[in-house]
């Protein structure tokens, strides 16, 4: 059953009642409560990882007779054990956790900022307009991500923030393709058709109509965004082709495999797995979940 629900645009209250309403209907499911929680513990292990951390992150133990302590495993010294260079593992992921979240947070926003714009212009401007902008679309959708990250990576360097652009100016598509049919369908509704009867400007309609009816959606995205950035940052790190010296979860995985102990030091290479895993699942059950309790709901403005 549809509900309708007509927000005064006037009174901007309304819109944190909208926005406090939608997060207790979010929270009522036990699993995006759980996904909610993890999310939180994630991003609160990003902001202050760092300062946390038991050790530097690239600081060499040494054993009691000065020996390079490598490969040791789990203990009350070291939590997760030592890598092949002796280095604190605990510490390594929880300074690797900050630079994780902002390829993902940075490289997801400008996914959506793309696909928004490029969707919502051709689904709504429709004509040549449309027949162009989405003739692009089906151009990067022809782009093979890996080969051509690689290819820009050589030229540009393997920067952190290189291989954040790279990864948002590229995965953008499947947002726009889905933004613009799902505006072909919101512009038809008798609303919409009357504000343009009335005059009112394309970009008046397009902020007051169009983005809060996409919301639910864009919400969903930007989480799918930011959780597709931070596997393809690992992906990349993990065939060397970004900055080896950024200590991300993917550089761990990477460092791990090439030493030939993945198996035998699992302290090593399973924590940045496991939190690469749940941080993508977390943000992909928090974006159904926000789907799943607007995508009914219609905003008149």
């Amino acid at each position: 059953m549809n509900i309708v629900r007509k927000v005064q645009e006037s009174a901007s209250g309304d819109l944190s009642i909208l926005a406090k309403k939608t997060l207790q209907n979010l929270l009522r499911e036990r699993i995006t409560k759980l996904a909610f929680a993890c999310l939180i513990l994630i991003l609160f292990t990003g902001a202050i990882g760092p300062l946390v951390a038991p050790y530097d992150y690239n600081e060499q133990q040494l054993t009691a007779d000065g020996q390079l302590d490598r490969y040791s495993p789990p203990s009350a010294d070291h939590l997760l054990g030592t890598n092949d260079r002796g280095e604190d593992v605990l510490s390594r992921l929880l300074v690797g956790a900050r630079a994780t979240l902002i390829t993902g947070l940075l490289a997801g926003s400008l996914m959506l900022v793309l696909g928004l714009s490029i969707g919502v212009t051709a689904g709504y401007i429709g004509g040549q307009t449309e027949s162009v902008l989405m003739r692009f679309v089906d151009f990067m959708y022809g782009i093979p991500f890996i080969p051509f990250a690689i290819v820009l990576i050589t030229f540009f360097g393997a920067g952190f923030y290189t291989t954040i652009a790279i990864i948002g100016l590229v995965l953008w598509r499947f947002i726009a393709r889905v933004i613009r049919s799902q505006v072909l369908q919101i512009k038809q509704r008798p609303y919409i058709m009357a504000a343009k009867a009335s005059g009112a400007s394309t970009p008046w309609i397009i902020r007051k109509h169009i983005l809060p009816n996409i919301a639910n959606m864009a919400a969903l995205f930007f989480a799918m965004g930011v959780g597709l950035a931070i596997l393809e940052q690992a992906g990349l790190s993990f065939i060397g082709v970004t900055d080896p010296f950024t200590p991300t979860w993917g550089i761990m995985i990477r460092n791990a495999h090439q030493s030939g102990r993945v198996a035998d030091a699992w302290w090593w290479s399973f924590p940045p797995g496991i939190m690469i895993s749940l941080t993508v699942l977390s943000l992909y059950l928090l974006g159904r979940g926000y789907e799943g309790t607007s995508g009914d709901d219609e905003v008149v403005v």
